[in-house]
């Protein structure tokens, strides 16, 4: 039987077995959340005790053969499915997949930010569908940490607390582990690394070329990838040995980049600004300029401002704002920040790195290449407009920039793609015949209309209005209503 499988699959051509996956996995994202519902049920009627078994996770590896790890997870998924509203109905229907169903499972095992889950559940099944997972990702992180803020700094500081490293030899492997700490410090360290592994590539191409001239792309490097990480890792050790003053500071290698939001809050939190002026009137931390009174996290989320806030480094390693106030007064960092808009706004006292460069500012902004799917650090990507500046006009500045590793970049003009921004913040690729690039089971995303109430046809035309952010923010938020009164 499974001969025949595997030779009507390898006959298929690739349009067909692409198909044959997709389905696969709309019908794997059916069996799974109908396997959370029997979980659930059987759970509730104690369904293991007439069996014969002590507890469910002895039931399942008996009966089904599972580990320990697996029955834990397939039970915690059956907990968020019997009491997160709506996840099971969205699961089992193919809005998304197993990774998203698992962040929210893990979220609502949360005892801490449990009670508010519900609350915010009609709109984080919604991105769950429309976003990609890192972004996704991302912002249910957002909401744990802005709904258990004290238990998150807690959290934060038991790990620096409980911050150890040990170097260890053994038979001529070196067993290196860092536990603890921050995640800025990690951040340094995996930059240092990067840079000794670029330092050792580029050792190895230009004695390439000294051996072969000009015909040296035709000639494997001396060395492998994982070669020249462990000799990085070396070169790292030797150099600090050979320094004559331990602790000297060098230049700095990590890039922040943090939004206004975020860096008022900030301020205000450690002292360093206030919320109001002197008369008690709301203004804003960063700016002074007088705001509206803010708003609650179910605003903010429904607003779609989580995509809009950052606390990172340029490479997505998320940060504790207050490593982040320390590492600003130390100056040991570049700090970049970014308006709604993502825009800088201000780039602190070490500004060299982006004053005058279109193209890095765009890179720090972004940490990954923003073609769906594609996960190469923004770093090694570049910068091309996404209208384009030739045929469409395209200004370069940061609101066209999009950033695109070479293959995708070459792609997209090859096909003549173009991008379009959702009134959910999200790039979608479009085909030229007009089609979507959308995952497996999402619906077409909703590009909203221009101020005449016509179909916007702009192409990633930058920044709505008020009105326009006022709508839709509305919108959401009656469909939220909607969502509470009906159950």
């Amino acid at each position: 039987m499974f001969a025949e499988v595997v030779e009507n699959v390898v006959g298929l051509a690739d349009e067909e077995l692409a198909a044959v996956i997709e389905a696969n996995e709309m019908a794997r994202r059916s069996l799974d959340a109908e396997m959370s519902v029997a979980l659930a049920a059987a759970k509730q009627r104690n369904l293991h005790v007439s069996l014969g078994h002590r507890t469910m996770p002895a039931y399942l590896r008996s009966r089904l053969n599972w580990s320990t790890v697996e029955a834990t997870r397939r039970l915690s998924l059956a907990r968020a499915v019997d009491e997160v509203p709506g996840l099971g109905e969205a699961w089992l229907v193919g809005r998304f997949g197993h990774s998203q169903a698992a962040k929210l499972a893990v979220t609502h095992g949360n005892d801490r930010v449990r009670d508010r889950l519900p609350e915010f559940a009609p709109l984080l099944i919604e991105n769950a569908e429309q976003m990609p997972y890192s972004d996704f990702s991302e912002t249910v992180d957002h909401f744990v940490r802005q709904a258990d803020e004290d238990g998150a700094h807690d959290d934060r500081d038991a790990e620096v607390e409980g911050r150890s490293a040990r170097v260890v030899g053994v038979a001529g492997t070196l067993d290196v582990r860092v536990t603890g700490g921050t995640g800025l410090v990690a951040a340094e360290m995996v930059a240092i690394h990067d840079r000794y592994v670029d330092i050792e590539f580029r050792l190895d191409v230009e004695a390439r070329r000294a051996e072969h001239g000009d015909a040296a792309d035709r000639f494997p490097l001396a060395r492998t990838d994982r070669q020249r990480r462990f000799d990085a890792f070396v070169a790292i050790f030797r150099s600090a040995s050979s320094v004559g003053e331990v602790g000297s500071v060098a230049e700095p290698l990590v890039n922040i980049a943090i939004d206004a939001h975020t860096w008022g809050q900030t301020l205000v939190a450690s002292g360093l600004s206030s919320a109001t002026d002197l008369e008690g009137r709301p203004v804003d931390p960063f700016t002074g300029l007088a705001v509206e009174e803010s708003s609650d996290l179910l605003d903010e989320v429904a607003a779609r401002r989580v995509r809009e806030r950052r606390c990172e480094t340029s490479n997505g390693v998320p940060l504790h704002p207050h490593d982040v106030v320390r590492a600003a007064l130390a100056g040991h960092v570049r700090r970049v920040v970014v308006d709604s808009d993502h825009v800088v706004i201000d780039m602190g006292r070490r500004q060299r790195l982006f004053t005058g460069s279109a193209r890095q500012a765009a890179k720090v902004l972004v940490n990954r290449c923003e073609r769906a799917g594609c996960e190469l650090p923004g770093d090694w990507c570049d910068v091309d407009h996404v209208d384009e500046w030739g045929r469409e006009g395209g200004p370069t500045d940061q609101r066209n920039a999009a950033v695109l590793c070479r293959g995708d970049n070459i792609d997209k003009h090859r096909h003549r793609w173009r991008t379009r921004r959702a009134v959910n913040g999200c790039s979608y690729t479009i085909r030229e015949d007009g089609s979507i690039v959308l995952p497996v089971g999402a619906r077409p995303p909703d590009f909203g209309r221009d101020l005449n109430g016509d179909e916007d046809d702009d192409w990633d035309d930058g920044v709505e209005s008020p009105e326009e952010v006022a709508r839709v923010t509305a919108q959401i938020r009656r469909r939220f209503d909607d969502l509470i009164r009906s159950r």
